[in-house]
């Protein structure tokens, strides 16, 4: 497998590869295929309904964007944060479907503790394979990468302003280890409308300091257990390997069809 990634990256480029390997998922992931090993993405198409405004930080190729976006139909919103432009690119192509819903936008922006006009982020190579899903802020360029990119970041509550948004349903984030500072940024946003957030939590210190927060705010903690979202405790929270579902308990009751 590895053999032949190499060999399509030859012949493609990045952009081409990335392109024909989003296009395949997508449409496996649309006919049904991989609901265990990717039960996320099949998740949110039961909890984002029509009319629903919805966050996806960290969209990389669209994923969960086009999920989002089938799913929150032609009146909602769906707001992708995605600051790679290699990424964004794809990102276009596989959302072409939805180009005529003007409620969905793209960023091309990391977000952040504090407004940067660039900050550094890097995609790494593991066994000589580009890890796009493994995109990270790099500052200090530890990691070799394939390709590095100098990217505005903003912070999360300014971009939400500025957007006038007066509702927040889901917010989805992975942006491998940097939720720790994602977060805090969407702070006011967050404890004003209480939204669902699923987010995935590398790192001791990253994990810690996001549920943290989360539980400042009177948040639980669920993950997604056989299509459901099951209760956890905090003490628990290293024991999984796996995204976590963060609920407010004044939304309980809007979701007690999804959780056990």
């Amino acid at each position: 497998m590895k053999a032949i990634r190499k060999l399509l990256v030859k012949l493609l480029g990045i952009k081409g590869y990335l392109q024909l390997i989003s296009s395949i998922y997508l449409k496996m992931i649309s006919l049904g295929f991989f609901k265990k090993k990717y039960a996320e993405l099949h998740f949110i198409q039961n909890v984002i309904k029509p009319n629903d405004v919805v966050i996806d930080i960290g969209a990389n190729l669209g994923y969960y964007s086009y999920f989002m976006a089938k799913s929150i139909q032609e009146n909602g919103k769906l707001l992708a944060i995605e600051p790679i432009p290699l990424f964004a690119d794809v990102w276009k192509k596989n959302m072409r479907k939805y180009q005529a819903n003007k409620n969905i936008k793209l960023f091309n922006v990391a977000l952040g503790s504090k407004a940067q006009t660039a900050v550094k982020m890097s995609i790494p190579i593991v066994n000589g394979i580009v890890r796009h899903g493994l995109t990270k802020v790099d500052n200090h360029n530890v990691d070799q990468a394939a390709l590095s990119f100098d990217v505005p970041m903003m912070v999360g509550d300014e971009l939400l302003a500025s957007e006038k948004v007066d509702q927040i349903n889901y917010i989805k984030c992975d942006v491998e280890g940097y939720e720790q500072f994602v977060m805090p940024s969407l702070k006011n946003h967050i404890e004003n409308y209480k939204p669902l957030i699923q987010i995935e939590l590398n790192g001791k210190e990253n994990r810690e300091a996001v549920v943290k927060l989360l539980l400042s705010l009177d948040y639980q903690i669920h993950i997604l257990d056989f299509n459901k979202l099951k209760g956890i405790e905090p003490e628990e929270i290293h024991t999984f390997n796996q995204d976590f579902y963060f609920i407010h308990p004044s939304k309980k009751e809007a979701y007690s069809k999804l959780t056990v």
